[in-house]
């Protein structure tokens, strides 16, 4: 027995209409329920309009892009983040120039002395409790 909203029929069988989209339409990359209508296509999936958001802070994409690790949407802050790809200084993406010191990445503009600010840009500079220091501050400082 049909309710008002009637039967879908596939290979000659009726189901109802919840049963019809469990079985054979497509799953969303997102929550993993059948797709009725509205959707979007990317990362090989199908995803309702409201679950392809980033995966980390769960924002949806509108105005700008999104980027994939393993399948899986982020924005481009957590992308970066996961990638270990954030300036350590001001934590944002480092695109382009980039200086790799004491494990971490930095914006060559925000590698600077832990004292008095000065840019390290020539890449001399001594390390102290996990701060970078010029030679200057650092024989002023430690010595």
């Amino acid at each position: 027995v049909f309710n008002e909203e009637g039967f879908h029929e596939k290979n000659g069988k009726a189901y109802c209409p919840d049963d019809f989209y469990s079985l054979f339409s497509p799953k969303c990359g997102g929550c993993d329920l059948p797709v009725r209508q509205n959707y979007l296509s990317a990362l090989n999936h199908v995803w309702h309009p409201e679950c392809f958001v980033c995966r980390e802070c769960l924002q949806p994409f509108e105005k700008s892009s999104f980027f994939e690790i393993d399948g899986i949407p982020f924005c481009e802050l957590h992308y970066h983040s996961r990638q270990g790809t954030l300036c350590h200084a001001c934590q944002k993406p480092v695109i382009g120039r980039c200086i790799s010191a004491m494990g971490r990445r930095f914006h060559p503009e925000h590698f600077v002395c832990a004292f008095c600010l000065k840019q390290l840009s020539q890449g001399i500079f001594k390390e102290q409790n996990d701060k970078p220091y010029c030679q200057t501050c650092y024989i002023k400082l430690f010595f």
